[in-house]
């Protein structure tokens, strides 16, 4: 019967520390703080946001924990390469250039992009002699960086914050800026001088970085698939956007992993 027993809580034991184990496992991933309503620190100093949502729950699928780490955007990419973080989450564009140095997941989210400005500016051809503000690293920046000389920008200022690029917009000391129509929404809100114009004619997709060699990103994008294919997905962008997204986008569609050209 001693021994019995014995054998019995030593098996519970074993269960117990290997269902620890399990449970203790850690998925680090970096967040661009200040980047709402994608990802943003809350009043407690957690992390919040449309895509803070998704992860949490494709890697909870996994059993895995997550553990955020906010960095600057452009530090976000060489803590991947450096392996620093195993994921990186941030309106992060899928783009050709990106998928020879990263890995991606499926995109989950169809970015339209727009100009933000004090005044409405209803063609980019307004743009001319303007002094355009960007986020350092972006495709926002590539963009306007291409289109300077047809469009007759006067002058780009990179700054290494989405705050410090707009509060120099809405201080004066920019003419206009561009964003995602989202973040842009959620900018008005805070700076009521500022409003939407003409929409950039680009769009591209976001998804979740890892390392070009990631073993785990596969893993993650089936989690992905599933949360599409159940409704999940599409409930979590109903919750930050207040409307259901389009039938046949990237948020409902279930896709493979994206592969370098």
């Amino acid at each position: 019967m001693l021994r019995s027993t014995i054998s019995m809580c030593l098996t519970v034991l074993a269960l117990a520390v290997s269902s620890s184990i399990a449970a203790a496992e850690k998925v680090i991933i970096g967040a661009y703080p200040a980047n709402p309503p994608w990802e943003y620190k809350n009043d407690a100093g957690v992390f919040e946001g449309y895509e803070i949502d998704i992860i949490t729950e494709a890697v909870k699928r996994l059993n895995w924990e997550p553990e955020f780490v906010d960095m600057g955007f452009q530090a976000l990419f060489a803590a991947i390469s450096s392996k620093r973080i195993e994921f990186a989450v941030s309106t992060i564009s899928i783009t050709p250039e990106r998928l020879q140095a990263q890995s991606f997941s499926q995109p989950y989210y169809d970015s339209e992009a727009a100009i933000i400005a004090r005044e409405e500016i209803t063609s980019l051809e307004q743009l001319k002699g303007k002094v355009v503000g960007t986020l350092a690293g972006t495709t926002f920046e590539q963009w306007v960086k291409d289109a300077q000389a047809e469009l007759g920008i006067a002058e780009i200022k990179s700054y290494q914050t989405r705050q410090d690029s707009l509060l120099e917009l809405a201080n004066g000391r920019t003419d206009a800026g561009v964003g995602d129509v989202e973040g842009i929404k959620t900018a008005m809100a805070l700076y009521p001088n500022l409003k939407m114009g003409v929409k950039w004619p680009k769009s591209e997709h976001y998804g979740i970085m890892g390392s070009k060699d990631s073993e785990r990103i596969g893993q993650l994008n089936e989690a992905l698939s599933t949360m599409k294919s159940d409704g999940t997905m599409a409930a979590i962008y109903k919750k930050w956007f207040k409307t259901d997204p389009e039938a046949g986008s990237s948020t409902v569609t279930p896709m493979p992993l994206p592969k370098p050209e």
